[in-house]
């Protein structure tokens, strides 16, 4: 049993909950071994995924996702906090989300002590 589990669960809960399903689209490039300057075609890979979406609005969530991402978080962006999922998230990846797709402007990872929890990520405008 890691040492985690138990808040990595009620993250996973939480965030099904009070979040969306949607879809991870990630575009992994198809490598050629025999031309490595070639980086090949980008062949899309689909994952359902649980995001809960928060509009940064006002200072105190700026402030939030400040702490957590380490990063400035634009007020009037729109961000998402992701729970540890079978598949490894990329800033190059797509978010579908009714339809829409996000482009993603930054993604982080809160992994103490070497264990996934959840993603945060901001979304470009």
């Amino acid at each position: 049993m890691a040492r985690f589990d138990r808040q990595i669960a009620t993250a996973l809960r939480l965030i099904e909950k009070n979040g969306q399903k949607v879809v991870w689209r990630s575009l992994a490039a198809s490598n050629n071994s025999d031309e490595p300057w070639n980086s090949g075609t980008e062949t899309p890979t689909e994952h359902d995924a649980f995001i809960c979406f928060v509009p940064v609005r006002d200072k105190d969530t700026r402030k939030l996702f400040a702490y957590l991402t380490g990063t400035e978080v634009q007020i009037g962006s729109l961000a998402g906090i992701m729970g540890n999922v079978a598949f490894e998230p990329n800033a190059k990846d797509v978010v579908v989300r009714d339809g829409v797709e996000l482009r993603i402007d930054s993604i982080d990872l809160l992994s103490p002590n070497g264990q996934k929890i959840l993603w945060t990520m901001e979304f470009k405008g």
